[in-house]
């Protein structure tokens, strides 16, 4: 688990900014506090922040060379299959250097090509340069656990020329207060669904590259060189493959061309499978599949913990780790409100399970306190509530460990989220004519707010398409239009092409639903809250249920072994319900609850109002609008969620941030003043 960046001079002869990759490193020290390292050549330069996790000798440093000199790289994430594939390196002849995932990762790199990534079980964000090819190739992971962003920046002058820029977090492609410009299109679908969907951010141009996706670029003559940005987030060929193609990264355009080209693919695309019918064999498959990923999820050479709460997806996750780990560290965290801590549960669960646990309560004033400080770390802005506590567990667990499992992914790959569970009054909408369903609309509309069937009824009559845009929908269509000043852009325009994926693929709901959430919610911000919280704090997270043999069982599963008898996860409570304490097997998903409704109803209310009214958001945002929605709030109106008013003010709070500069990230000792010095790996002589 590291911080990598990069810079690639796409004009011949101009050469890569190293001042910038300097920077740009250091600004990702929290990534890796233990090593940093350099490398640079006439087209490119690479920093690197490191977290040494497995072989933590000076030759794992990277960046890292081939054998044979041809190839440099920068990798975040954990290749988990490393020791398979250095088994096979070694049947070729292979003789490896050390024991780190990013050599095993070069040198199949080496043999394989771009079709390296089929081969590959982790979590990852790498970039790979051969220096032959003169060919940059970069990949994300299919699940999007790590994090890659990019940049074409246009020649800043007469000596220089455009550029590819590109690191572990977009705070490092600018500085803060550099962001003079907002994606209005981005800023919409924030609204709606609570982040900022890939491969947009909410500061141009940059951009994220999608899960499941390769980006491959080449430097080239000045007059070719900086093509605009496509759909897709790449100039060239990645407007041709958007996020729904499947081409193949060995379909990039060879070496040969003399002019620069900065093309995406993807790779990868998650697909469901579910059977007709149920199997008995299913728990057992779930079980082995489990705990298969947990063990190779173990590897390590520094402690590994866990995150415990009361539910069934991490206790699992723990009792399989015990059983390898029996001093396994768990931490929980929780607030002091009656029914928002999972402490005493998470408790009893380490008690019966053997299991060491650390518990840690979070007050409001801290809550505040820290907020700024996390939604910096966030990037761009993301209103779901439990990347605080997160923030709160991984310092915690750092105290105690550099590694901990989580279980992210469960939900999604499982069946675990409530709105799954649909009533069959809703199921049977789908069939009624469009009349009724109709007739079905105004009753819905003409009911007061809060009136008792009136979300059901509106269920009923709206297609999943257009009522399902994943976990959270907070601000719908109109909403957003009467609060955003500008911005065409729609949040179906997200989620159609998935919709279209499970047409093709004969889902039903629960499947499609399950496609819906793998494809946005899970790496627009499950994912990002877990990478970002847990790398604040140079602690690296794995998430043994986003694995690929995981996903293969998960896929199968009927729909009756995800929803059935009233409960959510069927299938996999039966596969792990012996090794569970009962209460821990049976009981209903709680997440990371935190009781921001109650708190910004009292005494956080005159906060959230303030951060609000002060940031300078009035060119984005109908300012009066926005403080409505606050006032509405606090009047009672069932209309209007405490939701609403989170969104609005961690985007307001960003603002601050990243664009009026009211917080300084170096003054208040978020990231360092300057990096120091550091190893330079320089490309000298001729290739062999």
């Amino acid at each position: 688990m590291c911080g990598i960046a990069g810079c690639l001079a796409l004009a011949d002869g101009a050469g890569p900014d190293t001042a910038w990759v300097r920077r740009a490193a250091g600004r990702l020290e929290h990534r890796g506090p233990d090593d940093h390292g350099f490398f640079a050549d006439q087209d490119l330069a690479l920093g690197f922040r490191r977290l040494a996790v497995i072989d933590e000798s000076a030759g794992a440093r990277q960046p890292m060379a081939s054998a044979d000199g041809r190839y440099v790289m920068v990798f975040d994430g954990e290749i988990y299959n490393y020791v398979e594939l250095a088994q096979r390196l070694a049947a070729r002849g292979v003789r490896l250097r050390t024991r780190s995932a990013p050599e095993v990762l070069v040198e199949m790199y080496a043999w394989l090509g771009k079709n390296v990534v089929r081969e590959l079980r982790g979590m990852y964000a790498f970039a790979i340069w051969d220096r032959r090819a003169r060919e940059l190739f970069c990949a994300r992971d299919p699940f999007g656990i790590k994090p890659f962003f990019y940049t074409l920046m246009p020649a800043r002058g007469p000596a220089s020329g455009p550029q590819l820029l590109f690191a572990s977090e977009r705070k490092a492609l600018a500085d803060a207060g550099e962001v003079t410009a907002i994606d209005p299109d981005a800023l919409r679908r924030y609204l709606s669904f609570q982040y900022v969907p890939a491969p947009a951010t909410l500061a141009p141009p940059a951009r994220a590259l999608p899960p499941g996706h390769v980006l491959v670029a080449r430097p080239g003559s000045p007059a070719a060189a900086g093509g605009p940005v496509g759909p897709a987030g790449a100039a060239g060929k990645a407007s041709a493959a958007g996020p729904g193609s499947t081409a193949s990264p060995a379909a990039a355009a060879g070496p040969g061309s003399s002019a620069s080209s900065v093309d995406v693919f993807r790779y990868w695309r998650p697909e469901f499978r579910p059977a007709r019918s149920p199997s008995s064999a299913s728990p057992e498959r779930i079980l082995a599949a489990l705990r298969d990923s947990v063990a190779v999820h173990l590897r390590s050479d520094v402690p590994v913990g866990a995150f415990l709460s009361g539910g069934v997806d991490s206790a699992a996750l723990c009792a399989l780790a015990a059983e390898a780990c029996p001093g396994l560290v768990t931490v929980t965290v929780g607030f002091q409100r009656e029914g928002y801590s999972e402490i005493e549960l998470a408790a009893a669960t380490a008690a019966a399970l053997g299991v060491r646990s650390v518990p840690y309560v979070i007050s409001p004033e801290e809550f505040v306190a820290c907020l700024p400080r996390i939604v910096w770390h966030l990037d761009d802005p993301m209103a779901d509530a439990a990347a605080v506590p997160l923030w709160f567990a991984a310092r915690e667990a750092r105290k105690h460990v550099k590694v901990v499992l989580s279980g992210e992914g469960a939900d999604e790959l499982f069946g675990g989220y409530g709105v799954y569970h649909q009533p069959g009054m809703v199921r049977a909408g789908k069939v009624l004519p469009g009349w009724s369903r109709a007739t079905i609309s105004r009753v819905a509309a003409e009911l007061p707010a809060g009136a008792r069937g009136k979300g059901l009824l509106g269920r009923t009559s709206t297609p999943l398409r257009r009522r399902y845009i994943g976990n959270a929908y907070v601000y719908h269509a109109e909403q957003a239009r009467q609060l955003a000043r500008h911005g065409n852009g729609s949040e179906f325009d997200v989620t159609d092409p998935v919709y279209r994926q499970a047409a093709e693929a004969g889902l039903d709901d629960v499947a499609t639903m399950q496609l819906v959430d793998v494809n946005t919610w899970l790496p627009g911000d499950i994912l990002v809250k877990a990478d970002r919280m847990a790398m604040a704090h140079g602690l690296e997270l794995r998430t043994p249920f986003l694995d690929r043999e995981v996903l293969a069982v998960a896929a199968r599963l009927a729909r009756v072994e995800k929803t059935a008898a009233g409960t959510t996860k069927f299938a996999l409570r039966e596969a792990v319900g012996a090794l569970l304490p009962p209460a821990a097997a049976e009981r209903a998903k709680l997440g990371f609850p935190v009781p921001l409704g109650h708190w910004l109803s009292g005494g956080m209310y005159g906060f959230a109002e303030q951060v609000v009214r002060t940031a300078q958001t009035g060119q984005w945002l109908h300012k009066r609008t926005a403080l409505d929605m606050l006032r509405r709030f606090r009047s009672g109106d069932p209309e209007v969620t405490w939701r609403h008013v989170w969104l609005l003010v961690v985007f307001s709070l960003w603002h601050q941030i990243y664009v009026e500069g009211v917080y300084d990230p170096v003054a208040l000792g978020w990231e360092p003043v300057a990096l120091g010095p550091g190893p330079w790996m320089t490309a000298q002589g001729s290739l062999p």
